[in-house]
């Protein structure tokens, strides 16, 4: 076991020979990247051994120190001076880049936000290859298809939801209009890019939605059961059990 350090990074790059970047140590060992916005989420990891949506906004001074430290060992740009939805980076490392070995303890905060750690006895295993999850968007004919049948509206809140492109700079609530393509069934619990399992969800609600199923232990038969997947059939949040009824106002209603 050898712990990694910022400093043993000789240099992130795009991956030259498919999707995603290289992050390549000194010792010629590297680490596959699929998503950009990880991986800062996962140097922060790298540095500090744990991490939080804060530590990836301008509550606080971590890019800012990450990027100094790697100057000229990256490419202009590759790490933004804050992100939006700042928790999914670090989420996204353990239900899509397949560091499974993350941890997320369920209930521990860290500035208030849910607390990602990754053990240095776990650090010779960023090195492993891993299954990525696959998540694709509905096909423009099913985009239709199913904006029609939900009348243009958010399937949980009801608000009319527009493509970035259609939205005005200075949208009021924008987070409440933005379309989301949402997988019913999340992809990390197994679920597939097929028409039946795509809803539209406004990024607002997209947002808590995945709050909840970050958190669900349950495996993917149970999302039948859960209003987050099937608003038509419950109003329960099955992992709480919470009845949403007073926050939903689906277009099926």
């Amino acid at each position: 076991m050898k712990q990694l350090f910022l400093k043993d990074i000789q240099e992130i790059k795009r991956n030259p020979q498919g999707k995603g970047y290289l992050i390549i140590f000194n010792d010629g060992r590297t680490i596959l990247i699929h998503k950009r916005r990880t991986i800062p989420a996962l140097l922060t990891l790298i540095k500090y051994g744990e991490g939080c949506e804060s530590d990836l906004t301008t509550a606080s001074n971590n890019l800012q120190e990450i990027k100094e430290e790697l100057k000229g060992k990256i490419p202009d740009h590759l790490i933004q001076d804050s992100y939006a939805d700042a928790n999914k980076p670090f989420s996204e490392l353990w239900n899509e880049e397949g560091f499974y070995f993350i941890k997320n303890p369920p209930g521990e905060k860290r500035n208030g936000s849910q607390k990602y750690i990754l053990n240095i006895t776990d650090h010779d295993q960023l090195f492993t290859v891993n299954k990525k999850a696959e998540r694709k968007l509905p096909s423009p004919v099913i985009q239709i298809e199913i904006l029609k049948q939900q009348l243009n509206k958010c399937n949980f809140c009801g608000s009319i939801i527009k493509k970035n492109q259609q939205i005005q700079p200075n949208t009021y609530a924008k987070d409440r209009v933005k379309l989301v393509w949402d997988h019913r069934i999340p992809v990390e619990k197994g679920g597939n890019s097929e028409d039946n399992n795509f809803q539209a969800l406004c990024f607002y609600c997209n947002k808590c939605k995945w709050q909840i199923c970050n958190i669900c232990e349950y495996g993917s038969d149970k999302c039948l059961e859960c209003v987050l997947a099937f608003p038509e059939q419950t109003n329960i949040i099955f992992p709480t059990q919470e009845n949403i009824t007073d926050r939903l106002n689906r277009k099926h209603d």
